[in-house]
Parts: structure tokens; C-alpha cells; sequence
């Protein structure tokens, strides 16, 4: 779009189904309709099939499939679900394009689809899959990539 004499890239198509942040942006009803004004940054990615593996993160975002919790410790106990440790760590399947630098050029992120991962526990944005769970997060919430 293009706004006067300022030019505005915007990456999302008109019509495109998003994923956006839980609390992001504003509210409002216009023409009888309910609408949400998202500022870019707040939309996770864009999701063109009903399972989330199919999302195309956006900016510096990454899509992993989390590892599945153990069901055992080492040493043979059976794990309740409340005691299974939640991992951390997964599979990345998806990168976004990389932040928009002040010059509206991209850096693409050194993370690639396929690299196992440790990711900070508290970060991002989970979901369920039709194979597993998901999660979204900022490529710096990445603290390792793992051999």
C-alpha cells in the first residue's frame, strides 16, 4: 500500500488467515461487522490450511514441534501427566523471512527448518497439531541449536 509520498511494504496478502498474538490489538465494529486493528508485529504467521504445521511465520519468527515429554524417568518410574517435565527442546519446521531493518531490508535468520533446538521455556505462542504440539517464538528465544 502506499500512503502519500511515504511507501509502506506490508507482507501480509488482503484475505490471508492469520495467527496473531492472544492480547494484541484493538477492537472495533464497523459496517456491522466485528474488526481487530493488529499492528504487523503482533501476527505470528500466516496460516493457509487448518493445522498448524502448515503456518508461515512472519518476520523473526520460528515454528518447532515440540519434542514429546518423557514417559519415564531413566531409571523406569512411569510419569503421571502432571509430572512429565515439559521439554523445552524441537524440531524447527518453519523460519520467517527475518526483522525488517531500518533501510526495509530483511536479515534472514541463521536458524534453518530441520535444526533440533533448546528454547527458552516460558516464550512464545503453543498449539496443537493434528501430529503433536507446536510452538511459535522470536528466533532470540532460540538459546541453542543442538547437534
Amino acid at each position: 500500500r502506499s500512503f502519500g509520498s511515504n511507501s509502506v511494504e506490508i507482507s501480509i496478502p488482503v484475505g490471508a488467515q492469520v495467527v496473531y498474538s492472544k492480547y494484541a490489538g484493538t477492537e472495533l465494529e464497523f459496517n456491522d461487522a466485528d474488526h481487530l486493528i493488529l499492528k504487523e508485529d503482533d501476527i505470528i504467521g500466516i496460516l493457509d490450511s487448518d493445522d498448524v504445521k502448515d503456518l508461515k511465520p512472519l518476520n523473526d519468527r520460528v515454528l518447532i514441534k515440540v519434542a514429546e515429554a518423557e514417559e519415564q524417568t531413566p531409571g523406569g518410574l512411569l510419569l503421571t501427566q502432571a509430572n512429565k517435565e515439559k521439554p523445552s527442546v524441537g524440531t524447527v519446521v518453519a523460519v520467517g523471512p527475518g526483522p525488517l531493518g531500518e533501510d526495509g531490508t530483511r536479515k534472514p535468520l541463521s536458524i534453518t527448518p530441520g535444526s533440533n533446538v533448546m528454547y527458552s521455556r516460558y516464550a512464545g505462542s503453543e498449539f496443537k497439531g493434528q501430529d503433536g504440539e507446536y510452538i511459535v517464538l522470536k528466533a532470540s528465544d532460540v538459546m541453542a541449536v543442538l547437534s
